[in-house]
């Protein structure tokens, strides 16, 4: 199997190497956690987790062409003072982008459960907005609406703003999206502090992010 090529940045295990990456899928899969569960855990592809699995510390002499990144921002999120930092910077992005017209000022702020909900909560206070939560559910292989927190601000008949960490492949902005339309809540635009996608809108909903990650052509 062609080895997945992973970078470094962060997600909530602040690890180190390609082995620490190995040794933290296996230890997720001993928990019974499935392939789609790790893959979400530490935002990676899921044929990425299946390669860790099953190559354990070989993980860390990859081999071949890259196709997916892991993005550890454990520096950031293990500190207040630098998250909301970066709450803050994003925020200001979000700001731009409603002056230039890109964006519609939401309404609600609404942060995926659980990883973006401090920096959601810190993007909801920067913008002088109140804040939700949606919780997305996976069945099997896909993301699926799932259900807003009732514990947080309503959303129904509100433009919203969907703040999450690392976006992917959109699969989980997309459930969120779904969600907030099932109780007709209107997404107007996603914010994220990464992005792996390469793409600028997810289901029509412009999509915005700190920092953009796209695979380049070796030379």
């Amino acid at each position: 199997m062609r080895s997945p090529g992973l970078g470094v940045g962060q997600e909530e295990s602040g690890l180190r190497s390609l082995e620490e990456l190995s040794k933290k899928a296996q230890e997720l899969k001993e928990k019974g956690m499935s392939t789609y569960e790790i893959s979400d855990e530490l935002k990676v592809q899921a044929d990425t987790v299946v390669w860790l699995l099953l190559h354990g510390r070989d993980a860390a002499k990859p081999r071949g062409e890259s196709y997916d990144v892991y993005v550890n921002w454990n520096p950031i999120g293990s500190s207040v003072r630098r998250l909301t930092l970066v709450g803050q910077a994003i925020a200001d992005m979000v700001r731009e982008s409603i002056e230039a017209g890109e964006i519609e000022e939401p309404d609600v702020v609404a942060g995926i459960e659980t990883a973006a909900m401090a920096i959601a909560l810190i993007v909801a206070r920067s913008l002088g907005k109140p804040m939700a939560a949606i919780r997305p559910q996976r069945i099997g292989e896909k993301k699926m609406a799932g259900a807003v927190n009732p514990s947080f601000y309503p959303v129904e008949g509100k433009k919203v703003l969907i703040v999450d960490t690392i976006l992917r492949m959109g699969e989980t902005a997309r459930a969120a999206i779904e969600t907030l339309e099932a109780v007709k809540a209107r997404p107007v635009g996603i914010a994220v502090l990464a992005n792996k996608s390469g793409k600028e809108k997810i289901e029509g909903i412009p999509l915005r992010s700190l920092v953009e990650l796209l695979p380049v052509a070796r030379q």
